[in-house]
């Protein structure tokens, strides 16, 4: 026999309502709070040679280019705590180019400004004592008096021991960056510390090592902002933000490719 049968039906209505509602409100304040973000940067960027002489010399025919992206984190709504990582990854469309390297470079920071000193102080002691007794007979009458004399000699010593450490203070990466899709391109991971901030604007530098007679090409950028989310009694990691677009790319002082790359990115077919 069901349990429901043993409940009246009004009650048993009033119950699946009451569990629904509850239901209903644990998983709205969980997607009420997530914060809200937007992603913003430029969809044509100028690229200029660099030289060997700072860079190192790749093969005969190719050269060195380096890229400069700017992007924008703006807070929406929300609390930007709630945002614990910024991943931005840029890669080449078409595998043409390779990554030579790359800024900012994995940096790992503290809460702390200097390093944490560790203090231990031990102290012990000696003493030495005697003592000696007797009976003493009084004159008058046969009384017989005890005496204790007691004579107590000490030797005491302290010594005090203080070692003194000095211990790392704990870091946490506040940049991580490396390449990816067989160095045709390179991730970013930017996380929140007391040294930098998360929302605003963040430079990014890339150098690509291309063909000699390179004049221009295009990379797709993809920004995700992640943390973790409660729903119900559980935290799951969830993304807050998503943006991916291309960005034309055109050698510095070359009108014919920056044109080139404007016609590509108003016709889409970037």
């Amino acid at each position: 026999m069901m349990v429901a049968n043993f409940l009246p039906a009004k009650a048993f209505r009033l119950s699946a309502t009451a569990i629904g509602l509850l239901l209903w409100l644990n998983l709205g304040v969980a997607c009420a709070g997530g914060p809200s973000l937007a992603f913003d940067f430029a969809r044509l960027a100028e690229c200029r040679e660099v030289t060997f002489e700072t860079q190192g010399t790749p093969y005969p025919d190719e050269k060195i280019v380096e890229v400069k992206l700017r992007v924008s984190v703006h807070l929406i709504a929300g609390n930007l705590d709630d945002v614990e990582e910024v991943r931005i990854e840029i890669r080449d469309c078409d595998n043409k180019i390779r990554v030579h390297n790359f800024e900012p470079n994995t940096r790992m920071e503290s809460p702390f400004s200097e390093p944490i000193q560790w203090t231990k102080t031990t102290e012990t002691g000696k003493s030495l004592g005697a003592s000696f007794g007797g009976a003493v007979p009084v004159p008058a009458g046969t009384f017989v008096a005890q005496v204790t004399p007691s004579l107590s000699a000490g030797i005491s010593g302290r010594e005090v021991i203080t070692e003194v450490q000095q211990r790392v203070a704990p870091q946490r990466a506040a940049v991580a960056s490396g390449t990816i899709s067989q160095e045709h391109g390179v991730f970013f991971k930017l996380r929140s510390s007391p040294q930098s901030f998360l929302e605003g604007v963040h430079e990014l530098t890339i150098r690509f090592v291309v063909p000699e007679n390179w004049r221009g090409d295009s990379m797709r950028v993809c920004c995700r902002a992640t943390g973790h989310e409660k729903i119900l009694w559980m935290k799951q990691q969830t993304t807050w933000a998503q943006l991916t677009a291309p960005v034309a790319l055109y050698l510095a002082g070359d009108s014919e490719a920056r044109q080139a790359a404007l016609q590509h990115i108003d016709s889409g077919s970037l």
